[in-house]
């Protein structure tokens, strides 16, 4: 279930099929990802706009952020309510968010593809709103 040799094999990645993988590198590797252990929260795909992003879509020391109960929409807060430091791009976010599944462990479950949004965005409260829900991987890493 969490082998991303399943998904690399497929071509694609689809929400509809409930994609989770225990560790970062096991999605970075659908990507083209040949190292060992990641622990970042974002890693660009070279020589393209899209990024991966982990994020805990949960309240933790330094963000508040949010899933939309749709699962369309992110909205990505400072704890301390801060402003967010950093230049609003239009970038493409392909998110795998950190949960905890029914067994307790740590899952990164693939949400499709989200774009910032300039429009709902503020300096304190980020919004990004899913634009794909299936990702063709063979189209981004060739």
């Amino acid at each position: 279930k969490y082998n991303p040799e399943i998904n690399i094999k497929r071509g694609y990645l689809d929400i509809k099929d409930n994609v989770s993988f225990l560790y970062i590198r096991d999605a970075l590797r659908c990507f083209g990802y040949k190292g060992g252990h990641f622990q970042k929260a974002i890693w660009h795909i070279k020589g393209t706009s899209k990024y991966l992003w982990f994020p805990k879509l949960y309240k933790n020391k330094d963000w508040d952020n949010s899933l939309s109960d749709d699962f369309k929409e992110i909205k990505m807060k400072k704890t301390n309510k801060s402003i967010i430091i950093g230049k609003i791009e239009k970038k493409e976010w392909i998110v795998f968010a950190h949960y905890k599944n029914v067994l307790g462990q740590v899952i990164y479950k693939f949400l499709g593809e989200f774009h910032l949004s300039i429009n709902k965005s503020s300096n304190k409260c980020w919004v990004f709103e899913r634009k794909k829900t299936k990702i063709i991987i063979k189209k981004i890493t060739s």
